[in-house]
Parts: C-alpha cells; sequence; structure tokens
C-alpha cells in the first residue's frame, strides 16, 4: 500500500504533543498516515495560510499523497514577518520539524489586549479604529477569507482536507453590530461546510471569545464556558465538558485531544472527506 501523509496545521492547541499526541497526529495515526505539523502556539490565521500552500510548494510530490487537517486560530491574532531568521532552539521562539523549511518565520500581536496599552505599543490598534477601523466586521470577512484562502487551495490541487475552529469564531451571516451587509452572507456562503467540522458558531459565542481573551493561565482566571450542548471549537468543546489542562488553562488535556480526534475521524468518515 502507498505510503499516506497527513500535514497539521494550527496553533497552540495544533502542536505536536509528546506521547499520544494532538488530535491532529490523533487523527492521522486512525487514518493510517505520517503526521507532517506545522502549528505554532500562539500563531494566528494568516501565518497558517502562507506555510500550508508553502509547504506543498517546497515539496510537490506531497500534492498527491497528502490530507490535511486545519484547526483555525482567532483572527484577532495579527500575523507579521519577522526580518531576521530564527533558529532552532532560540529561547522562546524555537522553531522545530517542518518550519524549520522556510526561508522566513512569523511572529503575532494580538489586537484584542487590555486598555490601557503600555507606553509605545499597540500603536496600531488606537491608530487605526481612530481612523474608523470597523473591529468586529473586519475579523469576520478576516476570517472567512482565509478560510476560503486554503479551501481554493486544496480544492485547486485536489488535496482532501478537513478543517475545525480550534479556538471559537464570530461567524455571523449577514449582520455585525446591527448593521446589514448582505456581501458578507455571499461570502460565507462560499464556505464548503461539508469539509468544516462545527463551522456554525454556538449560542454562547461572544461570551467564549471573551473566555478565551481572559485565558492566560492566571490563578484569578478560571476556564467555564456556558455551553450546554452544541460546541463550535475545540476550545468550548474540553472547556465544556473538563478535559482541559487545569482550572486556569484552556488548553486541551491529551483526553481532550483524543476525544477531539476521534470527532474529527468520524466527521471525515461520514463525509467521505480522505481516500479509502
Amino acid at each position: 500500500m502507498k505510503k499516506q501523509y497527513h500535514l497539521s496545521n494550527g496553533c497552540s492547541f495544533s502542536t505536536k504533543k509528546k506521547g499520544a499526541g494532538s488530535c491532529h497526529q490523533i487523527l492521522a495515526r486512525l487514518y493510517g498516515a505520517t503526521d507532517i505539523n506545522l502549528a505554532k502556539g500562539g500563531r494566528g490565521n494568516d501565518r497558517m495560510v502562507q506555510t500550508t500552500m508553502q509547504y506543498f510548494y517546497n515539496n510537490p510530490e506531497r500534492f498527491k499523497d497528502t490530507s490535511v487537517s486545519v484547526g483555525w486560530s482567532t483572527p484577532y491574532r495579527w500575523d507579521f514577518i519577522l526580518h531576521t531568521q530564527l533558529k532552532e532552539g532560540s529561547g522562546s521562539y524555537v522553531i522545530r520539524g517542518a518550519n524549520t523549511e522556510f526561508d522566513w518565520q512569523w511572529q503575532t500581536w494580538h489586537i484584542a489586549k487590555k486598555d490601557p496599552p503600555e507606553p509605545g505599543k499597540f500603536f496600531l490598534k488606537y491608530s487605526v479604529m481612530d481612523r474608523g477601523m470597523d473591529f468586529e466586521l473586519m475579523h469576520c470577512v478576516k476570517l472567512y477569507t482565509q478560510i476560503l484562502t486554503l479551501q481554493y487551495f486544496f480544492k485547486a490541487h485536489n488535496i482532501p482536507y478537513v478543517m475545525y475552529h480550534a479556538l471559537t469564531n464570530d461567524c455571523p451571516v449577514e449582520k455585525v453590530n446591527g448593521i446589514k451587509r448582505p456581501q458578507l452572507k455571499i461570502l460565507r456562503n462560499q464556505i464548503d461546510k461539508k469539509h468544516f467540522y462545527n463551522f456554525e458558531p454556538s449560542d454562547y459565542g461572544e461570551e467564549n471569545i471573551k473566555m478565551q481573551l481572559a485565558n492566560r493561565s492566571s490563578p484569578e482566571h478560571k476556564v467555564f464556558v456556558p455551553n450546554k450542548d452544541y460546541t463550535q471549537s475545540q476550545f468550548e468543546y474540553v472547556a465544556k465538558n473538563k478535559l482541559h489542562k487545569g482550572p486556569n488553562d484552556g488548553h486541551p488535556s491529551p483526553e481532550g485531544h483524543r476525544q477531539w480526534g476521534q470527532l474529527l475521524w468520524q466527521f471525515v468518515k461520514k463525509n467521505g472527506l480522505f481516500p479509502n
């Protein structure tokens, strides 16, 4: 049987874990494929889009034998490319595995940091909002565009794939901040939900996004989501089912990764997303 590979990408919810692995490694193992992991903690979706496409361009032989899983982060994280090449083992910015193949590396700043900003920091947030930036609409359009970019890339190259929300995201239909945006619905409707596990937001999306933003593993922060049934994201699922690392840390426990990986595998099989 021809060897199969599985490429995975995301933020810290998707990085390769010791032992059983993250939900991506569990999915790859259930499928019988060798996992290639590009995830990086604390990074956003722009990096995810570019590194996923770049990996295939760098390794064209993988177009024919590789499936993909993508755990979308939050569009509140804005990625930028560093002017220096980071070396493996360079402190908190350690680069490992397949990520070392790239000529440039990404860093991220978070547009939703607490007020007030430290002197000289987060200037962009305040300057663009002073000029009329629609904060919520910007992030919806940004997320939909990022998803569609990879969706069309995968379809153009006949790459089997599955996507999901690692972190909770707001996915409005046609209205943001009480203003109708009919073109937003047109953009949203292009997303192939057959390849996207639990795309629709939960009833408590706004509250859960605030919970995510507060999740800094501080002693006073307690991880909790009010979901009773449906969960949109892996973040919501592990918090609801008490499968996060600890009372102050919303990252999935090993069992949280195992269960989410099983759910992804069931979704993949049900929709026939990966070749037999």
